[in-house]
């Protein structure tokens, strides 16, 4: 049975991997091989993988920190530990700490083929269950959280685009989703059963991304030991998200113009084309409009790209929608880590409408997961936001927080007089004990800090 499914290959010895690389592209399956942890990372700014296949012992590191990573940057990934020293504690440590399954060396190639189609098959089953709750919940629009009125918009859109195959050309700042909008349209459409392949066009060096996007011939430059089809073959009959589209060189855009026009193009070292049926859809965080007066951008290319333009909007312009999307995150992270972060104070909603998400989307859950990873239960309380999230006000209040859980007593009255007096010396401080601009910062009448002052017993340092 032909596989669809992309496969990392992390094997230090070459012959080895060289074996295990044919053997699993003979079966169907895409394969990336790299030699050691340094090319594993880069591997993995390419592109998403179904599953990565990790050799324990690697010359820059281990394959057991490897996985730690690729837990961290992408949950659902499945992983396989390859293991010839100390098998079995190493195997055992190995699944403890997420792993799927794991090969003790040597293994035979057959066996290996039938684990990762069980892994595989595992997976898609949970795919199609967590698609089958997504739809009784009553989500139109897959992973399209949000009520304000710009995402009412995007998700009204995309349904009358489900039968459409006209390219789409999303706009919108890094962090605010442009990805998961991408992945809404490909499964609201009629091709939602058929692959999508992601790219990003900004990660990857114009000289390796030429050959990631048309694929090449064996022998088309060095190291190409054989032939590997491109991102727009392997989508073909299903979509290609082209991510930072803005990022791609004037070299590849004349390429790109060509296959949106005539539906074909030339693997890197070859000179017969390949036809292909793909939806097109883009994105960027750049002002293509700009990039086309300043010379970095066709044109003409911009045209065939813009036939259904889509904006995000920011996170800080989609009000209450930030509750919802904090809310999602919440859930998925007190899942992964069995935490029970159980909601957010009144004080960090309102910390939350008013900060600017300069990193939007992404800020947020990377904000919800640090929360769910270190403070494990309660309630979101202003001492777990960055202080960069706080107002001058937010700040005072965070400060002054208290444990009352853990305390024996309190007493309200010192508590709040100190408090008092702390705000005041300082506000006397910053402005050099000028009563004046002091009582103005505070909000408070001139005489009323001037009684404070004596009752308190206030003075300046070194009086």
């Amino acid at each position: 049975m032909k596989q669809s499914a992309f496969i990392l290959l992390v094997e230090d010895n070459e012959n080895f991997r060289l074996i295990l690389q044919e053997a699993l592209e003979s079966a169907g399956f895409h394969v990336t091989g790299a030699a050691n942890v340094t090319r594993a990372r880069e591997a993995m700014t390419l592109g998403k993988f179904d599953l990565s296949i990790l050799d324990v012992r690697l010359p820059d590191g281990n394959g057991i920190e490897l996985m730690r990573e690729f837990r961290q940057s992408d949950p659902d990934m499945g992983i396989i530990i390859m293991t010839g020293y100390a098998e079995v504690d190493t195997a055992i440590d190995a699944v403890r700490l997420g792993a799927n399954d794991f090969l003790k060396k040597p293994f035979d190639i057959d066996e290996m083929l039938v684990r990762i189609g069980e892994l595989m098959k595992t997976r898609q089953l949970k795919k199609d269950n967590i698609s089958l709750r997504e739809q009784v919940r009553g989500q139109d629009v897959v992973g399209l959280i949000g009520h304000c009125d710009g995402i009412r918009k995007l998700q009204e859109t995309i349904k009358l685009l489900a039968n459409s195959d006209s390219t789409v050309l999303i706009s919108g700042e890094s962090g605010s989703g442009k990805e998961v909008l991408a992945k809404a349209l490909h499964k609201s459409g009629s091709r939602s059963g058929k692959p999508m392949v992601s790219i990003n066009c900004g990660a990857i060096p114009e000289e390796l991304l030429e050959s990631e996007l048309f694929g090449h011939v064996k022998g088309a430059f060095t190291g190409a030991i054989r032939a590997r089809p491109g991102r727009f073959e392997i989508a073909n009959g299903g979509t290609i998200f082209l991510d930072e589209i803005g990022d791609m060189s004037p070299k590849l855009q004349v390429k790109l113009l060509r296959v949106l026009q005539e539906r074909c193009f030339e693997p890197v070292g070859s000179q017969q084309s390949i036809q292909v049926d793909v939806r097109v859809i883009a994105a960027t965080h750049r002002n293509l409009e700009a990039e086309i007066e300043a010379g970095r951008f066709r044109e003409d290319l911009y045209y065939r790209l813009n036939v259904i333009p889509l904006q995000l909007p920011p996170l800080r312009e989609r009000g209450d929608d930030i509750f919802l999307i904090a809310d999602h995150f919440l859930n998925r992270f007190n899942s992964e880590k069995s935490s029970d972060i159980t909601g957010v104070s009144d004080d960090v909603k309102r910390a939350m409408l008013a900060y600017h998400w300069p990193g939007n989307v992404r800020e947020l859950q990377n904000l919800i997961e640090r929360v769910t990873t270190l403070k494990r239960q309660g309630v979101m309380e202003l001492e777990d936001l960055p202080s960069r999230m706080l107002s001058e006000r937010d700040r005072v209040l965070k400060s002054f927080q208290m444990d009352v859980q853990s305390a024996s007593n309190i007493d309200l009255k010192a508590t709040v007089d100190e408090f008092e007096s702390h705000l005041i010396l300082s506000a006397l401080q910053r402005f050099d004990w000028n009563k004046n601009r002091a009582a103005n910062f505070l909000a408070m009448n001139r005489t009323t800090l001037v009684e404070k002052i004596k009752k308190k017993g206030l003075q300046p340092a070194g009086s």
